[in-house]
């Protein structure tokens, strides 16, 4: 598969850190379902091909979780030609590797080997050397930083997984904090890296070795990895702009923690089964979640977004990725749920529809501006502009 240049990974780069940060004053529309369609009585494959088809979705695949066991898995196209898909298909999973990242990173903690509650840094004893674009795997000297700035000291485990770092969410120059550590919520996939080199230097091992031996290869989730290779790319699916072009490949050959998980619904899925049917670790992710936004009912656990609904917490995550769109919800009460995967910059608008027809109930995180849609994506549905 053909490589980009690095001045367009560091654009895309760029542009997807737009994409992130919650400062679109515009409503993109939502994700409403398509008109005429009563999704409520459509079965589950009808519903994914109308919403595919009314949205200009590509690809997508879900798999759904009932009573916390794996229930069944789906897909659909809404673009010509049709795409193939099954439940092996390959995905950028984006921000969805942060949860699975952070399942280890409890699981360390049990083991002792990790403490929530030390500053990250304790485990770098040569400090911090952030780098200005984490693709880069041997980055000359000048584009990176040794972070001296003290308030690195007091960011611990817990507030890089619950996104209290007060660090930014990327930063392609000399690193600084946004906000006082521990203070306020502030998504940071930067955060996420430090956590990252601790677990490395604790681990021995980089984080993709380390990830498929303690997560992929016990549980059986064969398509994952946080590296492309010629096996992952077997069953790829090729991302698109809003408008179902294709883009240009964007091959991840070195593992960040925050955003380069290949997947398939039938892995993510025995993830998210794995997770529900973890009581201790449940607990852990739920038990003193944050504030983001409470006119909309919603808190972050340790690396996941919370919503509190009635008698009910739902823990949730969203991706965007150039090309990918992917979300990921489930009950903590009744242990049902599903993940979305899509290969189409549009993903996100099927989130909600899919959300309603399988888990019925008031879900205001909808009204989460970082779930809009990006500053690509209007950009291409308004101006004709598809970066």
């Amino acid at each position: 598969m053909r490589r980009q240049p690095w001045h367009f990974k560091q654009l895309v780069l760029q542009f997807s850190t737009l994409l992130l940060m919650p400062i679109v004053p515009i409503s993109l529309g939502g994700c409403a379902s398509p008109a005429g369609t009563d999704l409520t009585s459509a079965d589950l494959h009808a519903t994914l091909e109308a919403l595919a088809a009314q949205h200009h979705v590509c690809g997508v695949t879900i798999a759904v979780i009932k009573g916390r066991k794996l229930d069944s898995i789906d897909s659909a196209t809404g673009c010509l030609p049709a795409l193939t898909l099954n439940s092996d298909s390959v995905f950028q999973a984006a921000s969805l590797s942060k949860p699975v990242f952070a399942y280890e990173v409890l699981k360390l903690v049990e083991q002792g080997r990790l403490e929530l509650d030390a500053p990250v840094v304790k485990y770098l004893p040569r400090g911090y050397r952030h780098q200005f674009h984490p693709l880069e795997a041997e980055p000359p000297l000048k584009k990176t930083d040794l972070v001296t700035d003290p308030q690195l000291q007091a960011v611990t485990v817990r507030m890089v997984l619950n996104h209290t770092s007060g660090l930014p969410n990327w930063a392609s120059r000399p690193l600084s904090f946004d906000s006082a550590p521990g203070t306020k919520w502030g998504y940071s996939g930067e955060g996420f890296v430090l956590l990252q080199r601790a677990v490395e230097a604790v681990t021995g091992e980089p984080l993709d070795r380390f990830m498929t031996a303690q997560v992929f290869k016990p549980q059986a989730m064969e398509h994952s990895d946080y590296v492309w290779s010629a096996r992952i790319a077997q069953n790829l699916v090729t991302g698109t702009k809003a408008n179902g072009a294709p883009r240009a490949p964007w091959d991840f050959t070195t593992p960040v923690a925050a955003f380069t998980l290949y997947t398939s619904a039938a892995d993510y899925g025995k993830f998210l089964v794995t997770v529900l049917n973890d009581d201790h670790v449940l607990k852990q992710i739920t038990a003193s979640p944050v504030s983001v936004d409470p006119s909309l009912d919603l808190s972050w656990g340790l690396s996941w977004g919370i919503e509190r609904v009635q008698d009910d917490l739902y823990i949730w995550h969203w991706g965007n990725n150039p090309g990918y769109r992917a979300f990921v919800i489930a009950s903590v009460r009744t242990g049902d749920g599903f993940v979305m995967l899509t290969n189409s910059e549009n993903g996100l608008k099927l989130a909600e529809p899919i959300t309603q027809r399988l888990l019925p109930d008031k879900h205001k995180l909808f009204g989460f501006p970082m779930l809009d849609g990006g500053i690509t994506e209007f950009l291409c549905r308004t101006l004709r502009l598809c970066l």
